[in-house]
């Protein structure tokens, strides 16, 4: 099998594209599920998914995803398959995969049925920001770096092996909450 390099740009481009376009032609404007009542209990609610699915899949990403696709009922199963490959970008200490998970939820929920609009460029520009406010960066080898406040050196699948081991991945599951918490703060502005 070869890989193909791609820019940071040209993936979060791409991975845009899919978002909107899924939005836009795949499903009709989600609307918010039957939510417990408090922003405290629909977060409790994300603690349990996380525990439940992060066994389950293994991936920052899918959690993620799985977690806002139950609380706001997104009606999204097939993007969770596309979202497999997503931590850290192929597994390359890149872009993190909640980060991804979580601009494509937002996407799903703040996107009309009109292509183009870009109604979720603001949103998602706005939770980056106070997930970097949070961590320094969007960027996976980074943010495990500054959880674990040890670098790694991460370019392909087999690096997540050494950070594994060294229990580095342990922390991914309190990243996953307070990206949910950040997101479900953004799509409740919307509800």
């Amino acid at each position: 099998m070869t890989t193909r390099k791609t820019s940071r740009r040209k993936f979060i481009c791409s991975a845009s594209a899919f978002a909107f376009g899924t939005a836009a032609y795949g499903y009709t404007s989600p609307l918010v599920a039957e939510q417990p009542q408090s922003i405290e209990e629909i977060l409790k609610k994300q603690e349990d998914l996380v525990d439940k699915y992060f066994p389950i899949y293994g991936t920052c990403s899918q959690t993620t995803f799985l977690a806002l696709n139950e609380t706001f009922n997104l009606k999204a199963g097939d993007t969770l398959k596309a979202l497999a490959s997503f931590p850290g970008i192929a597994f390359r200490g890149e872009t993190c995969g909640t980060v991804s998970a979580c601009l494509c939820g937002i996407a799903l929920i703040y996107e009309g049925d009109i292509p183009g609009n870009k109604l979720s460029n603001v949103p998602c520009v706005t939770f980056c920001s106070k997930f970097e406010n949070e961590y320094g960066s969007t960027r996976c080898r980074d943010i495990i770096a500054h959880v674990t406040n040890k670098k790694y050196t991460i370019q392909e699948p087999d690096d997540y092996t050494v950070v594994a081991r060294d229990g580095g991945l342990n922390h991914c599951k309190t990243v996953v909450r307070n990206a949910l918490k950040i997101a479900t703060e953004i799509i409740l502005e919307k509800a």
